[in-house]
């Protein structure tokens, strides 16, 4: 049964089994969600409906309420396992955020890519044994926290694409970084993979997460960011620096992607603690030296 906490999820158990050697659980369909964590490879099968899959690697899975499923555990070896039992209204009410989790065929999560929910998995079961301060309330905030990062992985987005890319895209990604402060256009970078537009589209927004179009206006706009930070120019300086051909233009894209005017970013990197950051390579997703708004109104 589904309960309204304030837009949270409603957590009904949570539990972390060693399961014996050969064990089975179900058919059963659930009426309610539940998500496991599988923190090692195993000789484990999920079964949904008449689907195996291994989890052989370590792995999340999904399930949605009347899903018929079962567990076929390890033969050879015990089985960890952590999960938890819930209700939520988002999922319930089809939130258009969760959409790639609804759908029929989604079922497992690789770990790889979720070490901060295997984390959050760890904590639900700590919170859930000690239960001390706020604690039920503690619980649907990470339950909620797992499924918004699962439902990122499950999209595809930047964080969680593929950090190792085909070669036509690898191509294609350093001609944009080669040619930043150049009026380049989609059509020039899809001819450095040899693919038609269309194809090195598709393909690109696959591995990336991203269209090659926002990479590029990315990848400007982070340039101008750090012109701004450094102090190089006035606003129409940095457009022109950084391949906008209008003034305006990038005006109105900055404030589109960000948020604020460029006007208003520059204000802002005037504060002394930006105004004596080090502008360096950052190859990685650390986002070094970025002064990233989140909400306009707060300051």
């Amino acid at each position: 049964m589904s309960h309204d906490q304030g837009g949270w999820p409603y957590v009904h158990n949570v539990g972390d089994i060693i399961v014996s050697r050969g064990s089975v659980l179900g058919v059963r369909a659930i009426d309610d969600y539940e998500l496991v964590y599988f923190p090692e490879g195993t000789g484990t099968v999920y079964e949904h409906g008449d689907v195996p899959h291994a989890l052989d690697v370590p792995c999340f899975v999904f399930t949605r309420p009347g899903e018929r499923h079962r567990y076929l555990f390890d033969e050879e070896r015990t089985t960890r396992h952590l999960f938890v039992h819930f209700d939520y209204g988002a999922l319930r009410g089809r939130d258009e955020r969760f959409a790639s989790l609804l759908q029929p065929s989604f079922h497992i999560v690789p770990a790889k890519h979720g070490s901060l929910v295997a984390g959050i998995m760890q904590q639900i079961i700590v919170v859930a044994g000690y239960q001390s301060h706020h604690w039920k309330r503690r619980l649907s905030a990470l339950v909620a926290a797992a499924l918004e990062e699962i439902a990122a992985f499950a999209d595809n987005t930047p964080e969680f694409a593929s950090a190792g890319y085909p070669v036509q895209i690898s191509k294609a990604i350093a001609y944009i970084e080669a040619h930043l402060t150049e009026p380049v256009t989609i059509e020039q970078i899809a001819r450095q993979s040899g693919w038609s537009h269309e194809h090195f589209t598709r393909m690109f927004v696959a591995s990336v997460g991203i269209s090659p179009k926002r990479m590029l206006l990315e990848r400007r706009i982070n340039l101008a960011e750090e012109l701004m930070m450094l102090g190089s120019g006035n606003v129409k300086q940095i457009a022109y620096q950084c391949g906008f051909g209008d003034e305006h233009h990038f005006s109105k894209i900055y404030k589109r992607i960000r948020g604020i005017t460029a006007t208003e970013y520059l204000e802002r990197c005037k504060e002394p603690i930006f105004r004596h950051a080090a502008i360096e390579v950052d190859p990685g997703r650390t986002f070094a030296n970025r002064h990233i708004l989140v909400n306009a109104e707060i300051k």
